[in-house]
C-alpha cells in the first residue's frame, strides 16, 4: 500500500499509522500529530526548519489525496492581530484622471492602456480649464497636449480607512492520523453521541424546571 511512497510520505505514514498521541478518551478515535511534530521525527531534530516543515506537510496533502491519512486545522492557543478591509471583497473604486500624453515610455496615460487623444473644442477646453483649476493652467496643459494628444484614464482609489477593521486571527496548525475505516468512523459516531446525550439530557431537564 506504500508502493510509490516517497521516503518523507513513508515516513510519516509509518509514524501516524503507530497511533503516537493514543486514543480520544470521548470517541475512541487515533489523536492526530501536528507537522511540527511529525517535522522532529521524520528529520530527527529538536526544531524543525520551516524548509522541514513545509517538505512534511507537502507529503501529508499528498498522503490525504492518496487515501492514506485523515488532515484537519487544530488551534494552537495563539492568535495574531489583522487588518482586514470589510467587506473583503468590495468591488474597487476608480476615479478619472487628466493628464498630457508625453509622448515617451513613461507615460502614465499609456502605461494605463488608453489611447491618447487628439481631439479639441469646447467642451474638451472646459474640462481641461475644471481638471486643473484656472483658465490659465488649463490652457498651459491645452497647448502641452497639442503634441502627443492627452489621456482620460481610470485609477483606482485607496479605500477609506473606515473600511478596514482589527481582527483577532487564531493561529492554526495542520495536523494528521492514519485514515480510518467507515466502520471505525460509525463507531467514533455511537461513543460521541453516548458521551453528550447526558449532558444534552441535563440541559433539556433544566429548561423544563424553568
Amino acid at each position: 500500500m506504500s508502493r510509490g511512497l516517497g521516503r518523507v510520505q513513508r515516513a510519516v505514514l509509518a509514524y501516524v499509522r503507530s497511533e503516537p498521541g493514543g486514543l480520544s478518551t470521548v470517541d475512541g478515535t487515533p489523536l492526530a500529530a501536528s507537522v511540527s511534530g511529525l517535522a522532529r521525527v521524520v528529520y530527527g531534530v529538536e526544531q524543525p526548519t520551516d524548509a522541514q516543515r513545509a517538505a512534511v506537510r507537502r507529503a501529508v496533502r499528498r498522503l490525504e489525496a492518496g487515501g492514506h491519512v485523515e488532515v484537519h486545522r487544530r488551534p494552537v492557543g495563539r492568535t495574531y492581530t489583522q487588518q482586514r478591509a470589510h467587506p473583503r471583497f468590495w468591488p474597487p473604486r476608480y476615479d478619472r484622471r487628466l493628464a498630457v500624453c508625453t509622448g515617451e515610455d513613461g507615460c502614465p496615460g499609456c502605461a494605463a492602456g488608453d489611447r491618447p487623444s487628439m481631439y479639441f473644442d469646447a467642451d474638451v477646453v472646459a474640462m481641461f480649464i475644471e481638471h486643473f483649476g484656472s483658465l490659465a493652467e488649463g490652457d498651459r496643459q491645452l497647448w502641452r497636449a497639442t503634441a502627443h494628444g492627452w489621456h482620460l484614464y481610470p485609477v483606482p482609489l485607496p479605500r477609506p480607512a473606515d473600511d478596514y477593521h482589527t481582527y483577532e486571527v487564531e493561529i492554526t496548525e495542520l495536523c494528521v492520523r492514519r485514515a480510518l475505516t467507515d466502520e471505525e468512523h460509525a463507531q467514533a459516531e455511537h461513543r460521541l453521541r453516548a458521551f453528550i446525550r447526558p449532558h444534552v439530557d441535563a440541559i433539556r431537564a433544566a429548561r423544563q424546571g424553568r
